[in-house]
């Protein structure tokens, strides 16, 4: 089964990516991520699509309970979103 979970579009260079990756480890919280380091194209069209000029670009997935309930992808944004989502200090 599916929980919960976090999508992550980061850059392997990104220190906000790596601070991102760091937090929700540290909060126990599952999640994935995808490295655009090599794909410079994507990730402009990724940005594009998401409205999120920068990354980490975040989503929040919520899994439905059943096939009545769909899964939901809520935008969070970057590094400072997150840490205001979770309710961290520094989150500007």
């Amino acid at each position: 089964m599916i929980d919960n979970h976090y999508v992550l579009i980061t850059q392997g260079s990104c220190p906000f990516c790596q601070d991102a990756i760091k937090l929700l480890k540290e909060k126990n919280l599952k999640f994935i991520y995808t490295d655009m380091e090599g794909a410079p194209e994507v990730l402009e069209l990724t940005k594009m699509t998401s409205g999120h000029k920068t990354v980490p670009i975040i989503y929040e997935v919520v899994i439905g309970k059943d096939m009545q309930q769909p899964t939901q992808n809520n935008f969070i944004g970057g590094l400072d979103e997150l840490k205001r989502h979770l309710g961290v200090e520094g989150g500007a």
